[in-house]
């Protein structure tokens, strides 16, 4: 998962990346972090804590392409970096409000369904925790 976060920006010789050294900087900070440390903690600090505390983990992908009003999912929902504009229903809010909306419904989806962590969609090629539309309603 860092990985992937991490990739380098340096581009092709044809394509040559854009911001490669501030996006060197970036993935050094991300991989200096002890997320498995972080991970560790926050499970020994939920297990010790005096009201009961539940960590349910959420697959993020597609959570920021996703209208958490409609459900429709599109890259083109994504107006910008900080903005999201749903392209069926025509919903708009700030993309990581968005995206964390999508994760809270994810989340609780995953409680109900009493820590299944995904549904496997036989309509998409990729599995996500909260029903999927994959196609704009008509106007």
């Amino acid at each position: 998962k860092i990985k992937n976060m991490t990739k380098s920006a340096k581009g092709t010789k044809d394509k040559p990346g854009k911001n490669v050294k501030a996006k060197s900087g970036l993935n050094r900070s991300i991989l200096e972090q002890g997320w498995g440390l972080f991970c560790q903690r926050l499970t020994d600090k939920a297990t010790n804590a005096v009201t009961p505390v539940e960590i349910i983990a959420i697959n993020p992908a597609y959570t920021s392409l996703r209208c958490s009003e409609c459900g429709y999912t599109d890259k083109k929902n994504r107006e910008s970096q900080a903005l999201f504009h749903c392209l069926s229903c025509g919903y708009k809010d700030n993309a990581d409000v968005n995206a964390a909306k999508n994760i809270i419904a994810a989340g609780l989806a995953v409680q109900e369904r009493g820590g299944q962590s995904h549904i496997v969609s036989n309509k998409t090629q990729h599995s996500d925790p909260v029903k999927r539309t994959t196609t704009p309603k008509a106007a």
